[in-house]
């Protein structure tokens, strides 16, 4: 190296390019230390990812991930994942500094991926070419051959896994290599995908693999059988949140309503006691509790992902989606809305037909996201407390059921209202990604991400939320006696009960619907915290589920016809916030609002008043 190399730290921006599911983001997390969000299933990736790594020899390398691209040619939205990411390649070309390419090609596809690799080189950026699944490769009696695929294009090429534990110093090795030679451009190649990656892969015996894939795929991907198992996977993923997570819930549960008693009878009934046992045990305490249910959820979806079971799904339902004007690629935001709607609303980018983009934002919110878990799960154990956990189980399964039909319904009124018959949608136009086993440190991370975010929100807005309700149930309303059915909560609730009590609702689930708009999770935190100042906890130590069960306030049709409110109506301000963003103005946010809360009214009156007339 130079002396005034040596002296000049480097920088250089690099691109991390590829097609969807090349396994990108496994490599920037790797690389950076980043922790994007990883998939065996394209278009995992929707935004554009920035991360910094320090180079051996001194400076930094910026490493971008982008959305994954299937060429550099066609014409694409610029609002989706694949313009973006072309936008953000033109952006760093523009800053005049150091800039590279570094392509990501899946050894298991690699004439695909060499196919882009030939648009790179035509364009003359400096470019790395890293080939990933190189295990997987060769697990299946293969290799390829760098050596030869480095003199062929006149680049760079390294074959690594994400796995490898000195993945990260390889690649910056390779891009000091590159900043150290100036950034030398790459010149344009004339040759034959195909051809190459023939020449390239050295293959002992491919057909095990491909055996193994093609007899699973014939029983997963069966016309008949294939939905049926399906429907069994995703029935088995739900009932697992009451079979195995509900008796860790109920004992913290239990664990808190004994730790609030155990504090009122140390430190006597006093202001400050009410505070720490109803404000704070009672509202955000009792959210708390359902932490057990959020993590096996995610554990299960996290294993049906990185399986690659989860694309199968896509296939599956691409038909049924298709009757109500979605697609299959509708069906990763669609499914991801099942943990939170705001990622999933940027995850619509990855929808190439502008028309099913547009179905799929408005349909999201009804998808059960798990803040909803801990209102469902209060209310089940409220009302069907002493049916068996089976029991529970199906009505949970039913619940995440009947926000997916309602998605399903919705989008077919939507689109006759809304479109020109005779209007043709895009055909699913999707890759297949190879079975493989779960990491289970990829896996478990993941459950401990959700588990964190979950702890952030509990132990920030929630807490909040729960001691402003709790001042707001100590505050009399003016010339109103001080007791909590007098106070400025009961006053607001009150002002709402008729228009909510042909629901079956009263005041203080009014108040919670009014909370529970800026997170779900208040609806349970508002009836903790209610509950637990009307209530002396030391005199009634009980489980909130029980307390409500027995309120004689309340009946089994209470609590069906809230479920039915929460399957529909958008109570969550970050979703609203996330259509806005994403469609860049109001119509959107307002349409749903609009139309799930007029929808949400009308199934929750019919559900009571059924239920009612029944018995």
């Amino acid at each position: 190296m130079s002396a005034a190399r040596s002296q000049r730290a480097l920088s250089i921006d690099l691109a991390l390019v590829g097609r969807p599911n090349a396994g990108k983001s496994s490599l920037y997390n790797a690389i950076t230390g980043g922790d994007a969000k990883v998939g065996n299933f394209p278009g995992i990736t929707v935004d554009v990812l920035e991360a910094a790594a320090p180079l051996p020899g001194g400076g930094q390398a910026h490493f971008f991930d982008l959305p994954g691209v299937y060429s550099l040619g066609d014409d694409v939205d610029a609002d989706s994942d694949e313009g973006q990411a072309r936008a953000c390649i033109d952006r760093l070309e523009a800053r005049g500094g150091a800039f590279a390419i570094a392509q990501v090609v899946d050894a298991t596809q690699l004439v695909l991926g060499l196919r882009l690799t030939r648009e790179i080189l035509a364009r003359g950026w400096p470019t790395l070419v890293l080939i990933t699944q190189r295990d997987v490769l060769e697990k299946s009696g293969a290799r390829v051959d760098t050596a030869f695929l480095e003199r062929e294009l006149g680049v760079p090429v390294l074959a690594v896994s994400a796995r490898d534990k000195d993945v990260r110093a390889r690649v910056l090795e390779a891009v000091t290599a590159i900043a150290e030679r100036n950034f030398p451009r790459a010149a344009a190649r004339t040759f034959e995908p195909r051809e190459l990656a023939d020449r390239a892969t050295k293959r002992v015996s491919l057909r095990p693999a491909k055996e193994r894939t093609a007899r699973a795929d014939a029983v997963l991907l069966h016309p008949v059988l294939g939905p049926i198992i399906f429907v069994l996977v995703m029935t088995a993923l739900f009932s697992a949140v009451f079979l195995v997570a509900d008796p860790a819930s109920n004992a913290l549960d239990v664990i808190l309503g004994r730790l609030s008693s155990r504090i009122t009878g140390v430190l006597g009934a006093h202001w400050w006691t009410s505070l720490v046992c109803d404000g704070v045990l009672g509202g955000a305490g009792t959210v708390l509790a359902f932490l057990p249910q959020i993590v096996v959820l995610t554990l299960a979806l996290e294993i049906i992902d990185a399986s690659g079971y989860l694309a199968r799904g896509a296939f599956l339902v691409d038909r049924v989606l298709r009757l109500a004007g979605l697609g299959g690629k509708s069906f990763v935001p669609l499914l991801t809305a099942h943990a939170c709607a705001v990622p999933a609303i940027a995850s619509t980018r990855i929808v190439r037909d502008p028309k099913q983009r547009l179905r799929t934002l408005l349909v999201i919110p009804l998808m059960t996201c798990s803040a909803r878990i801990p209102t469902y799960g209060l209310l089940i154990a409220a009302f069907f407390r002493h049916r068996s956990a089976l029991f529970q189980a199906a009505i949970f399964v039913c619940l995440y059921s009947a926000g997916i039909l309602a998605g399903f319904f919705a989008s077919l009124v939507i689109g006759k209202t809304t479109e020109r018959r005779g209007a043709r949608t895009l055909p699913l136009v999707l890759e297949m990604p190879a079975y493989r086993v779960p990491q289970a440190r990829v896996v478990a991370r993941m459950a401990w991400r959700s588990c964190i975010r979950f702890l952030r929100e509990v132990g920030t807005v929630i807490v909040l939320a729960s001691v402003a309700l709790w001042v707001l149930m100590k505050i009399p309303s003016p010339g109103q006696p001080n007791d909590p059915q007098h106070s400025v909560a009961a006053s607001i609730g009150h002002a709402l009960e008729p228009v909510t009590k042909p629901l079956g609702f009263d005041w203080r689930i009014d108040v919670g619907l009014i909370g529970s708009f800026g997170a779900r999770e208040l609806m349970v935190s508002t009836l903790g915290v209610t509950y637990g100042v009307e209530q002396d906890a030391k005199d009634n130590p009980a489980p909130l589920a029980d307390r409500i069960g027995s309120d004689p306030a309340y009946s089994v049709a209470t609590g069906l016809a809230l479920m039915a409110f929460f399957v529909l109506a958008c109570q969550c301000m970050s979703t609203v916030a996330a259509l806005r963003r994403e469609t860049k103005g109001w119509k959107v946010p307002v349409f749903v609002l609009a139309y799930t809360y007029a929808a949400a009214y009308v199934a929750a009156l019919v559900v009571y008043q059924v239920a009612r007339a029944v018995g």
